[in-house]
């Protein structure tokens, strides 16, 4: 019996990678609300269920296809050479590099600390505004964020000081963003470090009547605040992924300025967000 499980878990999974080289585009999909979103009132109206819908209609002569799986088993297919894309990933950045990506879809506002009300007065007292991100990582206020999130140039700070420390956690699962939210509105946790959006899509879709729950508040950083995110996609960095990225890129300009998207980012990321001008091969 067990032979047989077996058997059939490896037939699956090489039919799994059998069936990715006749689509064009095979997309991962994971559940992280804003960026995507399963249920409720705003089911597939994150930003990057956006992109992957624009890029669809932009490219309607390629085959593409969705597979929901978590961010960390994305990655890691991807590095294995599976044929696979995330849509909305970092740009170049140190712990990505091992991916090919398109030319730029979009760009994030800096990270900053979320935290409750009351405890943004004894930050913004005690590390300044914006508040220095160094300083705080060295106090005993308890600090926590999702399994494999990374903050780029902020990374360090956390490595250097939180990770060793005894006030560092990760919280993993399908729903780890936004249960993080829930942690630091009632208290189990200081702070963490993430986009305003998170904050944003927590205080619209969770019951902010909630007794248990602090309002929260968003902290711009001192080391980041002049900063700016580039989106991409994402592909595995080898034939089929370097055909993906060269069909996006084909339509990478019709992209950017569909109205749809354009929409949902202002939706998450605030009609205040930034506009840089993108060159042609960003």
């Amino acid at each position: 019996m067990l032979k047989a499980s077996l058997f059939i878990i490896l037939l699956c999974a090489s039919t799994w990678a059998i069936a990715d080289q006749h689509d064009d585009i095979i997309w991962g999909i994971n559940v992280s609300p804003p960026f995507h979103i399963w249920q409720g009132e705003y089911e597939k109206a994150g930003f990057c269920d956006t992109l992957v819908d624009t890029f669809e209609r932009e490219l309607p002569a390629l085959s593409q296809s969705k597979r929901k799986l978590p961010s960390r088993r994305i990655t890691m297919l991807m590095r294995k050479n599976q044929h696979l894309c995330f849509p909305c990933l970092i740009k170049d950045s140190d712990y990505n590099k091992d991916f090919i990506f398109s030319d730029a879809t979009h760009v994030y506002p800096p990270h900053g600390v979320i935290t409750t009300a009351s405890k943004a007065q004894r930050f913004i007292k005690a590390f300044g505004e914006p508040l220095s991100f160094t300083a705080l990582a060295q106090s005993d206020y308890r600090f926590a964020q999702p399994i494999e999130r990374r903050y780029g140039e902020l990374q360090p700070i956390i490595e250097d000081y939180l990770i060793p420390s005894e006030h560092f956690q990760e919280v993993s699962g399908e729903g780890a963003h936004m249960n993080l939210m829930a942690m630091v509105a009632a208290g189990r946790i200081d702070y963490t470090l993430d986009y305003k959006m998170l904050m944003t899509y927590f205080q619209r879709t969770e019951d902010q009547t909630n007794p248990d729950f602090e309002p929260l508040v968003f902290i711009p950083i001192k080391e980041n605040k002049d900063a700016v995110i580039i989106g991409a996609v994402g592909c595995s960095n080898n034939q089929w992924g370097q055909h993906a990225i060269s069909n996006m890129n084909r339509v990478i300009e019709q992209v950017r300025s569909d109205s749809d998207f354009r929409q949902s980012l202002d939706l998450w990321l605030g009609a205040d967000r930034p506009r840089p001008e993108f060159n042609n091969r960003n």
